[in-house]
């Protein structure tokens, strides 16, 4: 704030808005993104589980895979020979940064509308808190739900982030029709590079299933859901600790343990969501989670996705996580006007730790 007059004349404050209003929204920013991630069930999921890296800019995203064992690991005795073959097994998985946007603006005639400083910021608050949630609604939609087309991926033509369905299909032997391959991998041609799949509503598997069951009861989406952790569970690497699932799904299975002891993450309590054990995995719902077996938004039958958190994951840019710009006029526009940016995307490492359970039927009743 600045003081102009003079000694005959009575003082006058000015105060420079721009520069006000910048130094408010930097410092607020650590906030903001505390707000964006604690009002999504899936984002806390993912931070509280490990599941949200920063990672120093770079062309692209790279993640190191294996695709085969060490075979120079064997028992020996004594002065046997060990083997020092040189192995191979090893590729990389490629994902393109992302890039989403948000702006707060402010006209010059708000501006004199709320012309004292205690008027301006709560305008600023207020524009603040609305940007907050449009940001956090387009983020959890793009990283859960994604497009409808022909399968679920990433929107505006593939400027979105990857969605769970992306890396989690109904056939994990089809390479997606829009979106590229992912990771930059065929999976129609590499078999090591596919997620796990069950579906729930027939005892005959669908191309790619890892098992079938016609889940009608309780007792049966039990099964269901601790044999699909199971499943994304063989091997080295340990079992899925996020399952993510529609609100009916979630509320069927929740019902089924009506007369047990249920657990929930502490954590994601204290944030206000609510979530359920299913053996050491904790199970949240989302309200744009999919219908995989139809390829819809409007969900017919529930789907759960299976994650594992060491091989799923958020990369952000350390430099542009919801990082704030200063406020400036346009050329054309008598308004202030600062940006909200975030450079990031999902990747797996390992798709073969991962999992979806479709066709849950939502009348189950008992």
């Amino acid at each position: 704030m600045a003081t102009i007059g003079s000694s005959n004349a009575p003082s006058q404050n000015t105060i420079n808005y721009d520069a006000l209003l910048t130094t408010t929204l930097d410092n607020y920013r650590a906030q903001m993104i505390d707000n964006i991630y604690k009002d999504s069930a899936f984002l806390s999921a993912m931070r509280t589980f490990g599941g949200i890296q920063e990672t120093n800019g770079g062309e692209r995203i790279r993640e190191a895979l294996m695709f085969e064992t060490n075979n120079s690991v064997q028992s020996y005795s004594g002065y046997e020979l060990i083997d020092t073959t040189p192995q191979d097994g090893m590729t990389s998985a490629f994902y393109e940064f992302r890039e989403l946007a948000g702006t707060i603006s402010i006209s010059r005639r708000e501006q004199r509308q709320n012309s004292d400083e205690f008027a301006i910021m709560n305008l600023l608050e207020a524009k603040t808190r609305q940007a907050e949630m449009s940001l956090r609604e387009a983020a959890n939609t793009q990283l859960v739900r994604g497009t409808v087309n022909t399968g679920f991926v990433p929107g505006n033509n593939a400027k979105d982030m990857n969605p769970l369905g992306w890396f989690l299909r109904k056939d994990n032997t089809a390479n997606p029709a829009a979106g590229g391959n992912v990771g930059n991998i065929d999976s129609s041609t590499q078999s090591w590079w596919r997620h796990r799949t069950a579906v729930a509503d027939s005892a005959s598997t669908d191309t790619g299933n890892s098992f079938a069951l016609n889940v009608t009861t309780f007792a049966g989406l039990k099964v269901a859901m601790r044999r699909m952790r199971n499943t994304c569970g063989l091997g080295s690497g340990g079992f899925p600790n996020l399952i993510v699932a529609d609100q009916i799904t979630y509320e069927t299975y929740e019902n089924a343990l009506d007369n047990q002891i249920r657990f929930q993450n502490t954590q994601l309590g204290d944030l206000g969501f609510d979530s359920i054990k299913v053996q050491g995995s904790e199970m949240i719902f989302d309200e744009v989670v999919p219908d995989v077996d139809s390829g819809t938004t409007a969900i017919t039958k529930g789907t759960a996705f299976f994650l594992n958190t060491n091989f799923y994951k958020l990369y952000i840019d350390t430099e542009t996580n919801f990082v704030t710009t200063p406020f400036i006029t346009p050329e054309n526009q008598t308004a202030m006007v600062a940006k909200v940016l975030l450079m990031g995307n999902t990747c797996s490492s390992n798709l073969r730790k991962l999992g979806v359970l479709y066709g849950i039927s939502q009348t189950i009743v008992s």
